[in-house]
């Protein structure tokens, strides 16, 4: 079994490298890592051009956003299986071999999600403890109880899943959440608590808000024919985007499609659910 890690990479010089290094030092030996420098102005692509691996592969392209990099990358990918990894994130020594683990013993899933690490820069916090081994009940309902996190690099897809729901490249901000949201709707997630990588939370330029809102998913959200647990996961981006564009969101919402009596109603089954441990 051979794993694809998809690396896109904008003006990260300073960090990818150790980013690379915590691939490269896999304990499992079938995989390929495929950078996409996404028209860096920086010298990140010289500083992977350095790096002395037949494993690394990389590939330039026009400044696209990070949408666009993941979709390129996939096409150059040979493996059957792919993860994502920011290029300011960190996989743990056993993350793919634990990766194949999981998919060796359940063969018939093609979206693997395991635990994470929090780290600040100097030390590691558990995302959560409450990660259960086997079959999510219900994706929505136990990404909004936070039992389930699909974060880059602490999740594999089947490569044919990826290609079927590609990311939205009109989209910078939240660009993975449109097609990641497609596939929680549509297939079983095999959720694991080991922590397989570490977030870097001490680099969170990415999570700014655009200057366009039509370039953030937050600027697309639609709750009809939605399940009610994806309603919820959806008027929780609703609700950060009043903190980051409250004008535009207003324009765009109004008071009609949340209305939060019915939202909260929805949180409180939410609450119960997850105290049932049903998530």
């Amino acid at each position: 079994m051979k794993i694809s890690v998809i690396i896109p990479l904008f003006n990260k010089e300073n960090i990818i490298l150790k980013t690379i290094d915590s691939v490269l030092n896999q304990d499992y030996e079938s995989f390929e890592v495929i950078v996409v420098d996404d028209g860096s102005t920086d010298s990140s692509s010289s500083k992977v051009l350095d790096v002395k691996s037949e494993k690394i592969h990389l590939v330039s392209k026009h400044n696209g956003g990070p949408a666009s990099a993941r979709n390129y990358g996939v096409n150059f990918s040979t493996g059957d299986w792919i993860v994502f990894l920011d290029a300011d994130d960190f996989l743990e020594p056993y993350a793919i071999r634990h990766f194949a683990y999981l998919i060796e013993n359940n063969p018939q899933y093609s979206f693997f999600c395991c635990n994470h690490y929090l780290y600040n820069g100097e030390q590691k916090f558990l995302y959560s403890s409450a990660y259960k081994r086997g079959v999510v009940h219900d994706n929505f309902l136990a990404w909004n109880s936070k039992v389930l996190m699909p974060r880059a690099g602490a999740a594999i897809f089947r490569k044919t899943l990826i290609k079927k729901y590609p990311f939205n490249e009109s989209l910078r901000r939240y660009e993975d959440a449109e097609s990641l949201f497609d596939i929680m709707r549509t297939t079983k997630c095999y959720r694991d608590p080991a922590p397989v990588m570490s977030y870097n939370i001490s680099t969170l330029s990415a999570s700014a808000p655009c200057k366009d809102i039509s370039e953030d998913f937050i600027g697309h959200l639609s709750i009809e024919g939605k399940s009610l647990m994806e309603q919820y996961a959806i008027y929780m981006l609703y609700k950060q985007g009043l903190q980051l564009y409250p004008n535009d969101m207003k324009r765009l919402y109004g008071n009609g499609m949340f209305n939060r009596r019915k939202f909260w109603g929805i949180g409180m089954l939410v609450r119960i659910l997850k105290a049932m441990k049903w998530a």
